[in-house]
């Protein structure tokens, strides 16, 4: 027992400073390796998610593309996503002309393909039986809201697009996505 003692009470007085270090350096590494979790978790949830776009439809003739202004064509990119709802609007001026909507569409992602809505003929001629200058106040608006098939974040698409009576295709006017 006295030599435990006598261990004890010439144990080496060590500054407060040496002391705490540790404590310290591991506590930034907790923050630092709590940070990288986070910026892991965005990232992988960013690149884990599925894209869905809209774009204008032709088809490659000749070599050349041939724009097909009924038509619209979709995209998906990344991952599987569960389409809530699709909406394409064509507007004279203030005045809408054309309302198609879709709703609960499950889409796989794949290079080599797309889906498309297609405003049938008579319609379309209906819509296009203008002037030139009409014609070029012409609007379509395309949004769509899907979400990875397990639900999660809602996801938001829109495209406005004016008509361009010289290439007799729509284009694109504003995009936004998130």
């Amino acid at each position: 027992m006295d030599m435990l003692k006598v261990i004890v009470e010439n144990w080496p007085k060590t500054s407060p400073f040496l002391e705490y270090m540790p404590v310290v350096i591991a506590v930034i590494a907790l923050v630092v390796s709590l940070y990288s979790v986070y910026l892991t978790r965005r990232s992988f949830i960013t690149s884990h998610r599925p894209y869905v776009w809209a774009i204008n439809y032709g088809v490659i003739n000749n070599n050349t593309i041939r724009p097909i202004p009924s038509r619209v064509a979709y995209r998906v990119c990344n991952a599987p996503a569960r389409i809530i709802r699709t909406e394409v609007k064509i507007n004279f001026d203030e005045e809408q002309l054309l309302v198609h909507s879709e709703r609960n569409i499950v889409r796989f992602p794949d290079d080599r393909s797309e889906w498309c809505f297609s405003i049938g003929k008579d319609e379309f001629e209906r819509i296009m039986n203008r002037s030139n200058e009409d014609k070029a106040k012409l609007s379509r608006i395309i949004s769509i809201e899907y979400s990875s098939l397990d639900g999660g974040k809602v996801y938001h698409y829109e495209l406005k697009q004016s008509f361009n009576t010289a290439d007799n295709q729509w284009k694109d006017i504003s995009e936004t996505a998130d």
